[in-house]
């Protein structure tokens, strides 16, 4: 009986010192991201123009989460207030990567600068559609298109008078701040699932704001200078049901020494 515990706990110790250098954890996936944008034609030429005009992708969106109706021109740039030179200005810069889109930390995928002039007249306009494409891709085993969103992000500007009082609120506490107000759907979370079939979730946000300040749905921007404000996409893994702890190769190793030395001790003691 004493032989049969001792060849067990060999067996034993050999299995986990085995076993802790051949469990492979499986790879977590890479991701990378690729963002196309551009401002549509929504508002009246009258108020507002067009510059720098963009081609979008051609490919088909093939991973849902879009609309499938992308203009077949965009333009990088609005400016608004006819007159002289400098006019103020909305310009948008995309991120046309693959660029690394590390899990769970907010990345800027595009940046809206805008070139706030002092206007001596109010001015409002919109709804401004401002279209994006943004390509997720698993890089984890072989690059596999993994969402594909072309949802349009729907924005209103007011230009104030500039004259004191300021309306309020008032947060950049120039005079007076303008103001963007955010909507439609291009701020939506979007789920997708990943080469090794886990859950993920991706969740938008305007982010990494400079001269400018956000409450709630709407951006307000400082007056005479020039404001920056980020959308930003962050990726989480969705966790269902229990998670599994399954011990690191190392401590499976260590387990298995320990074993292995307690059968080696007992043995030597029994053949004295």
């Amino acid at each position: 009986m004493r032989f049969k515990t001792l060849r067990t706990g060999l067996a034993v110790g050999l299995v986990a010192i085995t076993s802790g250098y051949a469990i492979q954890v499986s790879a977590a996936p890479v991701f990378t991201f690729t963002e196309y944008g551009g401002f549509t034609k929504d508002v009246s030429q009258s108020i507002v123009d067009y510059s720098d005009p963009v081609l979008t992708p051609s490919p088909p969106n093939t991973k849902g989460g879009g609309t499938d109706a992308a203009p077949n021109k965009v333009f990088k740039k609005m400016s608004w207030v006819r007159g002289p030179d400098p006019k103020s200005s909305l310009v948008l810069s995309t991120v046309t990567g693959p660029a690394a889109l590390p899990a769970a930390i907010w990345t800027s995928i595009s940046t809206l600068t805008h070139n706030n002039v002092l206007i001596p007249q109010a001015t409002n306009w919109g709804p401004q559609n401002i279209w994006g494409r943004f390509i997720l891709t698993d890089t984890n085993g072989p690059d596999t298109v993994r969402l594909d969103s072309d949802k349009a992000l729907t924005i209103k500007f007011t230009e104030t008078s500039n004259v004191l009082p300021c309306p309020t609120p008032n947060p950049n506490g120039s005079t007076c701040d303008d103001k963007f107000t955010f909507t439609g759907l291009g701020l939506d979370s979007l789920a997708f699932t990943a080469n090794d079939l886990s859950n993920w979730i991706a969740e938008f946000r305007i982010g990494n704001l400079i001269n400018a300040i956000q409450l709630d749905q709407t951006v307000y921007t400082a007056e005479g200078i020039s404001s920056h404000f980020d959308l930003q996409v962050r990726v989480t893994r969705v966790i269902e049901g229990p998670v599994l702890q399954i011990p690191e190769p190392a401590t499976l190793a260590l387990l298995g020494v320990g074993l292995l030395g307690l059968s080696l001790s007992r043995q030597r003691r029994l053949n004295g």
